[in-house]
């Protein structure tokens, strides 16, 4: 599967078609007031496979950024305050690494590719990152700015 991009609020896709996982994950986005949950926190929604990391930072310069891949988890990442620029490439298209793979956190950031995707994301907004995706995100849009987002990573 590649990068899918949505809107928690206005979809007319039940995502749950594609993978149980996904399904748990977008029922519990869709039973909790998304808002109110207190950043900082990481939320267990199913034992160690799906869990929802509530976060709150100040937007950087795409140049402060770097892009990442996962190997063991599925990244839904959903704006719930202000909004960001993410950026997208195919995992093939990082080719240095910058960071090698850390396996308690599965992640590893890489160079900037030479072709990237930016988009934005505001309220209800997420995007769908797997595996063979590369992505950037918490990018500022003009100037840095306080944002929320919660990131349900979900057992491939």
């Amino acid at each position: 599967a590649s990068m899918i991009i949505d809107n928690l609020h206005t979809s007319q896709c039940e995502y749950g078609n594609m993978d149980g996982r996904l399904a748990r994950a977008f029922a519990w986005l869709r039973a909790n007031d998304l808002k109110a949950i207190q950043p900082g926190q990481v939320i267990p929604i199913e034992d160690h496979r799906i869990s929802a990391q509530i976060q709150s930072y100040l937007t950087i310069r795409p140049s402060e950024g770097s892009f990442e891949t996962h190997r063991s988890f599925i990244d839904i990442q959903i704006m719930v305050r202000g909004a960001e620029v993410m950026y997208w490439t195919p995992a093939a298209n990082l080719t240095k690494i910058k960071t090698p793979y850390n396996y308690e956190n599965d992640i590893v950031f890489f160079e900037e590719p030479e072709l990237s995707i930016p988009f934005r994301v505001a309220d209800g907004d997420f995007a769908i990152f797997f595996p063979s995706d590369g992505h950037k995100p918490k990018c500022l849009i003009s100037y840095p700015a306080e944002v929320g987002k919660i990131v349900v990573k979900v057992a491939v």
